[in-house]
């Protein structure tokens, strides 16, 4: 049954389902643009990586090290902060009171930068011992050295970052999105930089320092859009600032949910240590999906998380279901294909990008093999952020928090089940399974709090049907390419290899569309008018 109406509010302003579907669409099409950029600058960063250091025990050393800054900044400001502030701030914008959302953006900015910086101190000191007993407890003596070493360094990186996650969030909550999704761009620009410039001489020291050097520009280059939109710095703790308390309120449950997100990664690090090769291979798995992941979910989410905190605040319960629907069906729609596509396409993908330099076949078998496992979670992945920005936004941090915790559980189950006969590939397939019992828990919980998502079946279970009819089209030639393509692909040179990827995915990609067209999938059909508009 539907638990939630604001009676508060005695005269609602009805969502316009057109024109929430232009609004969301718009600014998703923006936050898709940007991110498309930065995630192909991620390809090539990645790409450039893995040609100077392969998976080599030097670069596993790396990616281990990134745990503890990337905990730091996810923890505090990457996705608990965020999601807890911007309801707050929007709220007061909404009503006029601007006064107050700077205070409070100030507080929070001074507040955030004091126990950043107290948890960076500590993790500092105590580095080698976080690497020995949890981060990579396997790893021989000279590589968890390199790894403490390497984490004091990064540990700059959750400072500038951090403080860019939150001018990300007080953007975002003044649904300016331009800005915080190029600010990205500029990071990897400089890990590029780092790895080129530097890599040759400092090693996978020069990595580190494109990361603290990119981190900088991350966080300078939003604050000229936070003051034109009129922001200025208040050097003070006002601890009594308005929205504070319910942006601490709704922190902690954050905190927890966030933490569970990351000790399910670092448990898959910790039980990887014990052969490196496997844990980078992990590493350059994961972020072949960020690709997808990021372009189209992550998109879809940050513009959706906004709507869906006023309509919540205007008490338009209808509104906001309607957001949420639109946003899942965006989803499915872009991460059905992507995730086929990675699966079955998984060797040629990473040859592709890849397997440069020192970055060699056998590097190309760990990756793939770990992608393959990876692409079973991403529809998951991408429906359970929008789903936990929908109970964000109602203000109801516990369930999906008490979800999320339950799955450090099943995952260090599975994970430990699965190692054995997987190897690998088990601790990914671990976290497919778990993100996919995440979205059906958070799915049936959503609606038990909202009433029917989709009473009438049109809206959401039809049009998943067919866009998951047309994903079977598309799946069904990629099965083909891979009965009777595969042992060709696999003898062809670099260069002929890539172009026939190419148009593999072009092909598949046209089927995909082609069948959405003849199917009628509103997503197509909306991406067609706006591309003919903009033609006439």
């Amino acid at each position: 049954m539907a638990s939630d109406s604001r009676k508060s509010s005695p005269v609602v302003e009805k969502t316009n389902p057109g024109r929430l579907r232009r609004l969301l669409f718009n600014n998703t099409l923006i936050v898709m643009g940007a991110t498309l950029a930065s995630r192909v600058l991620g390809l090539l960063r990645e790409a450039v990586v893995a040609a100077k250091f392969g998976t080599s025990d030097d670069y596993s050393a790396y990616y281990a090290a990134f745990k503890i800054p990337d905990a730091l900044y996810l923890l505090i400001i990457g996705g608990a902060l965020g999601s807890a502030l911007i309801p707050v701030f929007s709220g007061f914008l909404g009503k006029g009171e601007a006064e107050k959302a700077w205070r409070l953006a100030n507080s929070v900015i001074n507040i955030s930068f004091v126990v950043l910086l107290v948890a960076a101190l500590l993790a500092f000191i105590f580095a080698p011992q976080l690497v020995s007993l949890v981060i990579a407890p396997n790893f021989p003596p000279p590589a968890k050295e390199l790894t403490a070493n390497l984490t004091r360094m990064l540990l700059i990186q959750p400072l500038l970052l951090g403080l860019g996650g939150i001018f990300m969030a007080l953007l975002n909550g003044s649904e300016h999105f331009l800005i915080p999704a190029l600010a990205p761009i500029f990071y990897n620009l400089c890990i590029i930089g780092g790895a080129l410039l530097l890599g040759d001489r400092l090693g996978v020291f020069g990595l580190a320092w494109g990361v603290v050097t990119g981190a900088a520009i991350y966080l300078t280059i939003q604050i000229p859009a936070l003051v034109r939109m009129g922001w200025r710095y208040q050097p003070r703790f006002d601890r009594n600032a308005p929205g504070s308390r319910e942006v601490l309120k709704a922190l902690g449950p954050r905190l927890v949910g966030q933490a569970a997100f990351q000790i399910n990664f670092i448990v898959i690090t910790n039980l990887a240590s014990a052969q490196p090769k496997t844990l980078s291979a992990i590493g350059y798995a994961f972020q072949i999906l960020m690709l997808p992941h990021g372009l189209f979910a992550m998109s879809v989410a940050v513009v959706s998380f906004p709507a869906m905190s006023r309509q919540f605040g205007a008490g338009d319960i209808a509104g906001l279901k309607l957001t949420l629907v639109k946003g899942m069906r965006q989803i499915f729609f872009f991460a059905l294909p992507a995730s086929l596509g990675l699966g079955l396409l998984a060797r040629p993908i990473v040859r592709s990008l890849l397997e440069f330099g020192t970055f060699s076949e056998q590097s190309t078998d760990l990756v793939s093999y770990a992608l393959i496992f990876f692409s079973l979670g991403l529809v998951a992945y991408g429906i359970v952020e929008i789903i936990t920005r929908a109970f964000y936004a109602m203000q109801d941090t516990a369930t999906p928090v008490t979800i999320a915790v339950l799955t450090i559980g099943i995952n260090i189950g599975l994970s430990l089940l699965l190692l054995q006969p997987l190897g690998h590939g088990g601790l990914a397939l671990s976290l497919a399974i778990t993100n996919t019992l995440e979205m059906i828990l958070l799915l049936w919980l959503i609606s038990r709090k909202l009433g029917k998502l989709d009473p009438d079946g049109g809206q959401l279970w039809l049009g998943a049907f067919k866009i998951a009819l047309a994903a079977d089209f598309m799946g069904c030639f990629l099965l083909g390419v891979n009965f009777f393509l595969s042992e060709p692909l696999a003898k062809l040179s670099k260069f002929p290899l890539i172009i026939l990827t190419l148009l593999i995915v072009a092909i598949a990609g046209a089927i995909y569309a082609a069948t959405a067209w003849l199917l009628k999938v509103e997503e197509l059909n909306t991406v067609a008018r706006r591309f003919l508009r903009r033609r006439a």
